[in-house]
């Protein structure tokens, strides 16, 4: 891998990058459902035995698609082959297939489940379906931060056409919505033993933010918050990450809030010597406008966007359509875009708009 492709990846943390990095962190997901999931159903599981999965599927045209993040959960006083699942599918728009394609992504681990069950290690072949076999519980979730409430539908059997007497025989997939445009903050939660909830969700709430005032306080609260287990390397890391998250999706921060905030990032994790986003791209060449606030930034933000829109629910996109869209410099033509790349059926679809 190319020194630019390192650095990219390392600085360069787009809305879905900073997901997977920090929702897939065990200690995070152990707190997150511990949070979020009923309490009845918790008292059922081993949630502090959590651990990170990432099943790798196929679409219709044989490209590998895999879920955001697959938490898998030990059910207690049951047979070790069967687990709980959680697949969290992270949405920076207001997706109205979300609901579809997690019923995709529940449909092929359920596949996989029964091929690792009933599967005979030693003959490789799959045993008949016995009659007590049950499938794993699984759980959908959508995770939301944008500008926008969530508007999308939650529950499958939504998405069908409505005939009278048919509604009861539709398949009844219902997803966990956590909105954090619709959650006051005081109201985020909190987990004295996994600090990292409550910042993560903070500043993804936070980052949409048109008040740079608002946002540089609450960067401030995050590192507060993280202070006291700054010298721990996985928290000096997530420091970074949030720094590095903020200074690449803040819309509304210019470079003097940058140069005000670096200090404080300094001051908490030790370190004089970390190079902030535009020192690392500049040394490469190449400005980040986001950081500078200009509008070169913003509008390859916002192409980057609607990539990772695109790749998320289409898989890989066509070098023909990205060079289409890079030579777009229009914010306006961009946003309706970055909408349209959430609710088109296709790349196909997509490719006709860009005309």
């Amino acid at each position: 891998m190319s020194k630019k492709r390192i650095i990219e990846r390392e600085y360069k943390l787009t809305h879905d990058a900073f997901f997977d990095e920090t929702f897939g962190m065990p200690s995070f997901g152990i707190a997150f459902l511990k949070a979020k999931l009923p309490r009845k159903l918790l008292k059922q599981l081993d949630v502090d035995r959590l651990t990170v999965i990432k099943p790798k599927f196929r679409d219709k045209g044989f490209r590998e698609t895999r879920p955001d993040i697959v938490y898998q959960v030990p059910i207690r006083e049951t047979d070790e082959h069967v687990n709980f699942y959680v697949i969290v599918e992270h949405k920076s728009l207001d997706d109205h297939s979300a609901i579809f394609q997690l019923w995709g992504y529940v449909c092929q681990l359920c596949c996989r489940d029964v091929d690792q069950r009933l599967t005979d290690p030693k003959t490789k072949r799959r045993k008949a379906w016995p009659k007590n076999f049950r499938l794993s519980p699984i759980i959908p979730m959508i995770i939301h931060h944008g500008e926008k409430r969530f508007t999308g539908e939650t529950q499958l059997a939504d998405l069908f056409y409505e005939i009278p007497g048919t509604k009861e025989y539709l398949p009844h997939l219902q997803a966990i919505l956590v909105d954090l445009s619709t959650i006051e903050e005081g109201n985020l939660p909190r987990d004295p033993n996994a600090p990292e909830l409550y910042v993560v969700l903070l500043i993804m709430k936070a980052i949409f933010s048109k008040d740079r005032t608002t946002l540089k306080r609450k960067f401030l609260t995050i590192l507060d918050d993280l202070h006291p287990y700054s010298q721990n390397p996985k928290y000096y890391e997530l420091i970074r990450k949030l720094w590095f998250y903020t200074q690449y999706n803040a819309k509304e921060l210019t470079r003097m809030d940058y140069n005000e905030l670096e200090p404080a990032v300094q001051k908490t994790i030790g370190d004089d010597n970390m190079p902030t986003l535009a020192q690392i791209f500049f040394k490469e060449g190449k400005v980040e406008g986001k950081v500078e606030g200009k509008v070169e930034g913003k509008v390859e933000g916002k192409v980057e966007a609607i990539f990772d829109v695109l790749e998320d629910r289409f898989g890989e996109i066509p070098q023909a359509t990205k060079d289409t869209v890079t030579k777009i410099n229009d914010l306006a033509v961009l946003r309706r875009l970055s909408v349209f790349a959430g609710k088109c059926k296709s790349l196909a679809e997509f490719k006709k708009a860009l005309k």
